[in-house]
């Protein structure tokens, strides 16, 4: 994961992220090698938008389980606010999935 040259001093934060989104990330078929990448915005409340593949894997069901993932954490509100010493108000993310990283 990175926050696209944004310096983000956070990494609790960070960290949550990816630990939210391996949480729902649930790909039928681990041992293929497949690898995404999502690109998509965390908002001072914690809300997501603009939600975009930067990279498919070429696999509807993989891309769809990793969009889901995102998705799923973003709506239970699981990444939280923006911590308060972030001057932003806008946090870009870019999210690569590869099973073999979020086991």
């Amino acid at each position: 994961m990175r926050s696209d040259g944004i310096e983000f001093p956070f990494p609790g934060y960070l960290n949550n992220i990816v630990r939210q989104i391996a949480l729902n990330f649930k790909p039928r078929n681990t041992n293929a090698r497949l690898k995404a990448e999502i690109r998509f915005l965390i908002h001072r409340d914690g809300s997501v938008s603009d939600l975009t593949f930067i990279r498919r894997s070429g696999n509807f069901s993989f891309d769809l389980e990793a969009q889901g993932a995102v998705e799923a954490a973003s709506s239970m509100g699981r990444f939280g606010p923006l911590p308060d010493g972030f001057a932003d108000d806008v946090l870009p993310v870019v999210f690569s999935f590869d099973p073999e990283f979020l086991k």
